[in-house]
């Protein structure tokens, strides 16, 4: 009885060895097939991250160019307004130097200015 209970205990032993055996072996596999998969996995992360990062650097270009075409308008108002601003400066100065020597009295920096240009203007049509 002893003979056939240490044969019974010696395959079941050897039976549970080569489950074992076959378990190690299943878990190598999936161990690869999980390396394999994050591998795969890295390199679709990389070219989603790629993408986004393209498309987002693209959308954010197009929306400063969008934001800075819309300034564009208001820019020229102001530069607008600013040359109006100083185009009536310089035409009221003029027209009160004018007033000026029409009444006879006129600034000697002015009179030496308007001599000066009435040289300039001389020596252009000699």
């Amino acid at each position: 009885c002893v003979g056939a209970s240490w044969k019974d205990h010696e395959a079941q032993r050897l039976s549970l060895q080569a489950e074992i055996n076959t378990l190690m072996a299943q878990l190598a596999d999936l161990a690869r097939k999980h390396e394999k998969t994050c591998t795969e996995v890295c390199v679709v992360l990389d070219v989603v991250y790629d993408s986004f990062h393209s498309t987002y650097l693209h959308m954010l270009k197009t929306s400063q160019v969008l934001f800075l075409k819309s300034l564009l308008p208001q820019v020229f108002q102001v530069q607008r307004e600013d040359w109006e601003r100083k185009h009536k400066t310089v035409v009221s100065v003029y027209r009160s130097h004018l007033l000026a020597a029409v009444q006879g009295r006129m600034d000697e920096e002015v009179q030496a200015l308007l001599l000066q240009i009435l040289r300039m203007t001389q020596k252009g049509q000699n």
